[in-house]
């Protein structure tokens, strides 16, 4: 597992489930619809952390899903504050089940990252996990190049 440092945080990517109950707050997808030819079956990720916040229902469809996905972030870790929660996790499955571009996922959380890195707080670690090989590099590529990532953003 590689590490990155920002600011007073230090930032981990894992590939596949983690055992979440050393957490304090975690981001997951409340619910995951499959759909499967004439049938739509729901998962429902398990959680142990002392804490559960939840992706908001986003698709492909929503023109808004990098703001929306950079907002909640962010706000997952303004609310870590408040619970004086020194590590959240970030796990994605469900948004690559919504087929969500993991670049952009990348891109929008590390981003979310970086700004909240600025913040003086017990806040001290971020665990991204990710579902998929793709989602895992998209998250390294990202955090490998957030300078660059951040300047796009701020320019368009």
């Amino acid at each position: 597992m590689e590490g990155w440092s920002l600011g007073n945080l230090i930032v981990k990517v894992e590939l596949g489930y983690k055992d979440d109950s050393d957490i304090d707050v975690v981001v997951k997808a409340k619910d995951i619809e499959l759909e499967r030819e004439k049938a739509t079956i729901t998962v429902r990720e398990n959680s142990n952390a002392k804490e559960v916040l939840y992706w908001p229902g986003i698709s492909l469809k929503n023109p808004d899903r990098r703001a929306v996905i950079y907002s909640t972030a962010l706000w997952a870790m303004e609310t870590a504050i408040g619970l004086k929660a020194r590590k959240v996790g970030f796990f994605t499955m469900g948004l690559e089940v919504s087929r969500i571009p993991s670049w952009e996922v990348a891109e929008e959380i590390v981003r979310a990252i970086a700004s909240h890195s600025k913040t003086v707080c017990d806040l001290n670690k971020i665990l991204l996990v990710a579902s998929s090989p793709i989602q895992l590099s998209s998250f390294q590529f990202a955090l490998n190049n957030i300078k660059t990532i951040s300047n796009e953003r701020a320019i368009s």
